[in-house]
Formats: C-alpha cells, structure tokens, sequence
C-alpha cells in the first residue's frame, strides 16, 4: 500500500451487494488518493432463507448476490487502476484449489458456480488467482483475511505460496499448511504470534475480518484488530476502518471509535 493517502478497508461481504456498494460509494466520496481494501470472503452468502424466516444469528436480511459482487469488483478495479483490492479469503480460495467451504451448501464453490455461466465463473477464478494474501503499508499497517497466527520468517514465502491442491482436505489438516493455512483460517493469535508474524512485514498492527464480531470490532492485545464490516451483523453494528496512511499508528488502542472505526451506516 502506497506510503500516503487514504485507506478505506472492510472485511467479510459474503455476498452482501449493498453493503458493498456502501463501501464503494464511501470510496468514490473519498479524496483521489484513497485505496479501497476488502480484506477477502466477498461471496457466498445465505440463500436459503427467506426474510420471515431470518435467523438472528444472520443480523439483517439480505439476498446473497455473489456474482454482481463480483462483477462490480471487477469493474472498480479496471475504473480505478491500482486503488481498489481484495485480499484472498477462504471462501474465494475454494474456487482455486483450497478447502470446499460449506457454510450454506455442501460445496459453496459449486453452488455459486452453478449460477454463473462457464465464462464467468472461469473470469471469476481468474480474478481470485491474483488476490493477495496479505497488504502492507510503510506505516506499519498490515492487513490480512483471518487473525496474524501464522509462522513467518520472511515476507517472500507469500510468494511461494502455491493456492492449488488442496481441495481434498478437511479444514482442520488444511490449517496446518505453513502460511497459507493458519493465513486464510486462522481465528486467533496469541499477541507473540501477531508480533513474530508483523515483523517480517515491517509491521504494528494486524487488522482481518473472517471471525464475527457482533459489536463491530475488537482490540486483541496492542497488535490486532479484528473488524466485522458486514455478515451475520445488524446494520447498526457494521464497521469499517479509515485510516491516514501518512500516520503512524504505534498500536491498536489509538484507533478511535467513530474517527477510525466507523459505522458503515452510521
């Protein structure tokens, strides 16, 4: 990420079109130096319910509109050359070689892939293969899908991370593949493991969604900062995060409620 400027990230869409053209329009109103960051998992949502018959758990009604997601990240992309992201999440590298999610179907990655025509799954694989697995900024802001547990010694084994091959295996055996594993599945990290995986990335501060926090967010230690922007919360908890990528934020306590962490529809 660039050394100035405006961040904007958000985390955890999972198919949630509104949320995600609330965070672009807050992007477009932005000053032109800003970037955009979804921190991954920006498909697969609930599709098998109807709004009578919602589940609290699932926070407010929404259709699942994976594919226009999708479609309108692509276009961001291509309007706003180098300024609007995705990271890899667990739910995008199910289309790409990793585990099979199964949250809302036996095999999400099919499901969704159904709905689409042969072309524009192949152009939604394409898109997923050149998501990165982590962002970095000089500031010491580093942003990543799931909590900074796994064990890296140097930035360049993201590098060598191969994403096919893994289809086939549980979660559970999946997690224990260096970096790339605990990086897309992880849901907490002790605050030595959030430091040894910063360093290497010349970082302070861990922010990742791919846990649900129903208040918004959380502060874990003085290093991470887990942030729930859209699913499986009311609208009147979602945050995302906006930062000064010219300042230096020395931990995870000078993130200010309602300057930093904002309401998405607040």
């Amino acid at each position: 990420m660039p050394a100035s400027g405006r961040l904007l990230a958000a985390t955890d869409i999972q198919g949630n079109l509104r949320d995600f053209q609330r965070m672009l329009a807050l992007f477009e109103e932005s000053p032109h130096d800003s970037v955009l960051v979804f921190t991954g998992d920006l498909i697969h949502g609930p599709d098998e319910y109807t709004e009578d018959h919602w589940p609290d758990y699932l926070g407010t009604p929404y259709k699942d509109e994976s594919p226009e997601v999708v479609r309108l990240l692509a276009e961001a992309q291509a309007r706003y050359p180098g300024r609007v992201h995705s990271l890899l999440g667990n739910h995008e590298h199910s289309h790409v070689g990793g585990p099979r999610t199964a949250k809302f179907h036996h095999d999400e990655a099919q499901a969704l892939e159904e709905r689409m025509s042969p072309e524009d799954a192949e152009s939604m694989r394409a898109l997923f293969r050149q998501f990165p697995l982590v962002a970095a900024a000089p500031n010491g802001v580093v942003l990543l899908h799931a909590s900074p547990s796994a064990t890296l010694n140097h930035v360049d084994e993201f590098k060598s991370v191969e994403l096919e091959g893994y289809a086939h295996m549980g979660i559970e055996e999946f997690f224990h593949i260096p970096v790339l594993g605990a990086t897309l599945w992880s849901r907490m990290a002790l605050p030595e493991q959030a430091r040894a995986f910063l360093k290497p990335l010349g970082g302070r501060i861990a922010i990742y969604g791919h846990d649900v926090v129903r208040e918004g967010y959380e502060k874990v230690g003085d290093e991470q900062l887990c942030v729930s922007t859209s699913f499986a919360l009311f609208d009147k908890d979602k945050v995302y995060v906006e930062l000064d990528l010219s300042k230096t934020y020395p931990n995870v306590h000078a993130l200010r409620d309602g300057v930093e962490l904002k309401r998405l529809h607040g």
